[in-house]
């Protein structure tokens, strides 16, 4: 089989597919090598065929349509106001939401964003070592939004991330730790509600059902109002970065004025490096440390790691008492190869990989998700 091209193989929304349409209007024989469309860059591999499958065509395969119809029913649960069925608590929703979008009639959106009406774009991603090892993430796609503000992010640049690790190496008893914020962008209120629109016919049956959706059908479409941050949002990553700074601040955090991603304490021994919702922090003492935990943890759900051995994508490996700290990142030859099954079977023919389904990458424009 030949692998899907593109200018950017690990950009998963690299080109402007609307999902919707793929799915709907795209019959796709998973069993021929030849039908899968050169121009997308697909996030999970089926090793028992070879070939790459994206969203729409999991849902159509016979072996992966429950798995990953289900997947995606639990991504509009999240993102709308909860559902699903709790497999212990009947009275009790599996999914919660986070009232991120919900639907709306079309003739209720204004009549001067009707033009802005933007489109779904689905990935899914496979990540065997979680207790919910499918991933579906919804995404805003397409340019139709029309945001006439400033969409400009200050991040961390990977000089700063190497310039605060020399700084922990360098300062007496300074130690490293990360944090990684979920749900980062989609607890973030939008300065003006934006909208969307996902085929019906697509929508899984039991997101139908709960929401009583078919009575917001309008051509065969269901509109979405979005009051909270999305992936895929142009000014998300905007607000949710100064909503993150008016919390910080009143902690006595700031930004440094000429090192963007670059944070302070007014008077704690706290430097951190800010990539999206990834902080690389460096402290001496660790109650130093649990008071920017303290901070985050009101309003994010907040992941730790008090060894500081990954950010950011990046492997870390320290030896205080030598005052080095390696950089890496583990597995990356071995993912670049992973989308050209004949490469890794002419290098090492026995290879083997624990799940049939495998994620051969993440999008470009989103933090990670745990």
């Amino acid at each position: 089989m030949t692998p899907p091209t593109t200018t950017n193989r690990f950009a998963l929304l690299a080109d402007a597919i609307i999902d919707d349409e793929l799915l709907t209007n795209t019959i796709v024989d998973v069993d021929a090598a030849d039908t899968l469309p050169l121009f997308i860059a697909c996030p999970v591999l089926d090793h028992e065929t070879g070939q790459t499958l994206e969203h729409g065509q999991l849902r159509r395969h016979p072996k992966y349509k429950a798995t990953w119809d289900t997947s995606y029913a639990d991504e509009i649960f999240r993102l709308c106001q909860g559902g699903g069925k709790h497999p212990t608590k009947p009275n009790q929703q599996q999914i919660t939401g986070t009232n991120t979008m919900r639907p709306i009639m079309f003739h209720d959106i204004p009549h001067d964003q009707k033009g802005d009406i933007a489109h779904t774009q689905v990935f899914c991603e496979v990540r065997p070592t979680k207790a919910d090892p499918n991933l579906t993430r919804v995404t805003i796609g397409g340019n139709t939004i029309n945001y006439i503000g400033d969409c400009g992010t200050k991040i961390a640049s990977l000089e700063t991330v190497k310039l605060t690790i020399n700084s922990t190496l360098s300062t007496p008893n300074a130690e490293y730790m990360t944090m990684d914020l979920s749900n980062f962008y989609l607890g973030t209120p939008l300065d003006r509600p934006e909208f969307v629109r996902i085929k019906l016919s697509i929508i899984p049956q039991e997101v139908i059902d709960a929401y009583g959706l078919d009575k917001y059908a309008y051509n065969g479409w269901i509109y979405f109002i979005i009051t909270k941050g999305m992936y895929g949002l142009k000014q998300a990553g905007k607000l949710a970065n100064e909503l993150l700074a008016t919390r910080l601040f009143g902690q006595g955090y700031y930004q440094c004025a000429t090192t963007p991603g670059l944070w302070r304490h007014k008077w704690r021994p706290v430097i951190f490096a800010l990539i999206v919702n990834d902080f690389g922090v460096q402290y001496t003492g660790r109650q130093h440390a649990n008071h920017l935990l303290v901070a985050l943890s009101e309003h994010y759900e907040v992941t730790t790691d008090w060894t500081g051995t990954k950010f950011s994508g990046i492997d870390l490996k320290w030896d205080y008492a030598k005052r080095t700290c390696r950089l890496t990142m583990n597995g990356y030859i071995q993912d670049v190869r992973r989308p050209h099954p004949i490469w890794t079977s002419r290098s090492n023919k026995s290879t083997t990989l624990p799940s049939p389904l495998t994620s051969i990458g993440k999008s470009s424009t989103e933090p990670r998700h745990n």
